[in-house]
C-alpha cells in the first residue's frame, strides 16, 4: 500500500521578512520626501508674505515722506499759485481727466508719463516716489460751488447753521503717490486734503493693484 507524502508548510524566510521590512522602509522614505517638501514650500510662502509685508510697509513710509511734503507746499510754504497748473511743482488746479479705475491719474501709472522736469521725491533706503496733485475743481481759475468740491470748516457749516465769522468753504485736494522700490516694486497710495481745517490730513489709503 502506497502512502501518500505528507503535505509540510514551510513558515516565511529571512528572504521574505526582508521584503516586508524593505517595502515599509520605501513608503516611510517616501512619506518623509513629501512632509519635507511641503515644510520647505510653508517656509517659503512664508517668507514671501514676510517680505511682502515689509515691503509694503517700506512703501507706506516712503509715501508719508512724499504726502508730508506736498502738506508743506500747498499750505505752509506759499510754493504754489492753487488757482493755476504748474507741473513742475506736480500741481494740477482741476482734475487731471484721465485715470485709472483706482483714481491714479495717467501721468503715475508708468515712469514714462511723468510730466518732465517734475520732482520726484528720494525716500531713503532705495524708495522713490512721483506724486500728483489735484484740486478737486472742474476747471482752473477761482474755486466756487460750481466748479469745485469744496469742504466747509466746521461740522455746524456742514450741517447748515455756520456760526458767526465762519470762513469761507474751500477746496479739497488729492494727492496720490507712485512708489517705487528695489526690485521694481511699485505701490500705490492716495490721501485727501482740505486747507478748511486744523489739520488739513483728512483721510489716507494705500491703494491695491
Amino acid at each position: 500500500m502506497n502512502r501518500s507524502p505528507k503535505a509540510t508548510t514551510r513558515g516565511a524566510g529571512p528572504h521574505d521578512h526582508r521584503g516586508v521590512i524593505l517595502l515599509i522602509a520605501m513608503v516611510a522614505v517616501v512619506a518623509l520626501a513629501f512632509a519635507g517638501m511641503s515644510l520647505v514650500r510653508a517656509v517659503a510662502t512664508a517668507a514671501a508674505i514676510g517680505s511682502n509685508v515689509n515691503a509694503r510697509q517700506q512703501a507706506m513710509y516712503a509715501a508719508t515722506v512724499a504726502f508730508e511734503h506736498d502738506v508743506v507746499a500747498l499750505f505752509e510754504d506759499g510754493a504754489l499759485d492753487t488757482t493755476r497748473d504748474d507741473p513742475a511743482h506736480n500741481y494740477f488746479a482741476s482734475r487731471v481727466p484721465t485715470e485709472d479705475r483706482r483714481g491714479v491719474p495717467r501721468a503715475l501709472l508708468s515712469a514714462a508719463d511723468y510730466p518732465a522736469g517734475a520732482s520726484i521725491i528720494d525716500a531713503g533706503d532705495g524708495f522713490v516716489v512721483r506724486h500728483v496733485i489735484e484740486r478737486l475743481c472742474a476747471l482752473q481759475g477761482v474755486p466756487s460751488a460750481d466748479n469745485c468740491t469744496l469742504s466747509p470748516p466746521s461740522i455746524e457749516a456742514a450741517a447748515g447753521a455756520p456760526p458767526p465769522g465762519e470762513p469761507p468753504r474751500e477746496p479739497a485736494y488729492r494727492v496720490t503717490m507712485r512708489v517705487e522700490g528695489p526690485g521694481g516694486a511699485v505701490a500705490y497710495a492716495q490721501a485727501m486734503l482740505s486747507v478748511t481745517r486744523p489739520n488739513p490730513r483728512l483721510s489716507w489709503q494705500m491703494l491695491d493693484e
